[in-house]
């Protein structure tokens, strides 16, 4: 029965909702250049982002190689991420529940840092920086989820606040940037990148005007790289480092780079609009970049404009992607 069931997979792709029983983990140790994707088989009428937890594991050429069936999870994966010695990471916000996969493709225990909606990890000398993706008291608009409030409230869902962390869990530091919400209020410290130096850390509230920066070393916010005047259309979304250490940022239709003065270096347009999660990748010329309405994921060559390779899950579902290149 095993047997049959990867070749089923293998045949018609990972977007079978098997049950409990029946679903089997094929992803392969981890292989430079792979690409990776929080892709939950949503499958909940009462709640559009709940579904089963499922990691895609794509080669450099976005062929499928194996699938994560994730333990510990209800919802969307997000903040997919690899720490220095290539465990990969990602996070349920709903479930307050962190993911790590070591490089063999097993999903392994992972630390509970605190009973908050993590977004996404950093590493920082050593320890662990957790960027919070929940702020006050919004819910989504015009869905079906819901965020549970944080332990003794009511209504609050975060603080959207960095929490600097010891592997073992031991809190260091608490950080309090400036967010602004998104369109429903809620959305914290949504999507974020590390400088090269580990001092700056770039982010966003999905959904708002503002390209938003935090001074690390000094514990203090700095002024936005870039705010759009708001109801204009702009919204951001995703972002990630270039590999000269440009802010590169999923703007929906477009992606656009900026450096560290908050100075535009160049835009490039994508077809239609929905382009919202992004991953640059080791060699420079290619990004990875997902859309949340149709499914899709390209990879594309940014100085051409040339889409080199395509693939497509489930709509609405994709909320992180990152590639895996161990470090030398």
């Amino acid at each position: 029965m095993k047997k049959f069931l990867v070749l089923m997979i293998a045949l018609f792709g990972s977007t079978m909702t098997a049950s409990a029983e029946e679903r089997v983990s094929t992803m392969q140790s981890f292989a430079a250049g792979d690409i990776f994707v929080g892709a939950t088989v949503l499958n909940n009428p009462e709640d559009d982002h709940a579904g089963i937890g499922r990691i895609i594991q794509y080669d450099e050429n976005l062929n499928e190689k194996g699938v994560l069936w994730t333990e510990g999870t209800t919802h969307l994966i997000t903040g997919v991420t690899f720490a220095p010695d290539g465990t990969l990471w990602a996070f349920d916000p709903w479930k307050r529940s962190t993911i790590n996969v070591d490089t063999s493709g097993k999903q392994i225990p992972a630390q509970n840092y605190a009973e908050r909606a993590f977004s996404k990890a950093h590493f920082i000398d050593g320890n662990i920086l957790l960027t919070e993706q929940l702020v006050g008291t919004g819910q989504p608009l015009g869905l079906s989820t819901r965020f549970r409030p944080l332990p003794g409230e009511t209504e609050k869902i975060g603080d959207g606040d960095l929490y600097l962390f010891q592997p073992d869990g031991t809190l260091l530091k608490t950080m309090d940037p400036d967010t602004h919400g998104g369109m429903s209020g809620g959305m914290g410290v949504t999507h974020s990148a590390l400088s090269a130096d580990q001092s700056t850390l770039f982010y966003v509230s999905e959904t708002g005007p503002r390209l938003m920066a935090y001074d690390l070393a000094n514990d203090q916010q700095l002024p936005d790289l870039k705010a759009y005047p708001e109801n204009t259309g702009n919204m951001v979304f995703d972002l990630d480092m270039t590999m000269d250490d440009k802010v590169l940022i999923a703007m929906g239709g477009r992606l656009d780079v900026f450096d560290h003065n908050g100075n535009e270096i160049v835009s490039y347009p994508l077809e239609g609009f929905g382009w919202s999660i992004v991953a640059t990748i080791h060699d420079g010329e290619h990004v990875i970049v997902g859309n949340w309405f149709s499914g899709e994921i390209i990879k594309y060559h940014m100085k051409s404009g040339e889409i080199v390779a395509r693939t497509k899950v489930g709509e609405k579902t994709i909320a992180g992607i990152a590639e895996y290149w161990p470090q030398q």
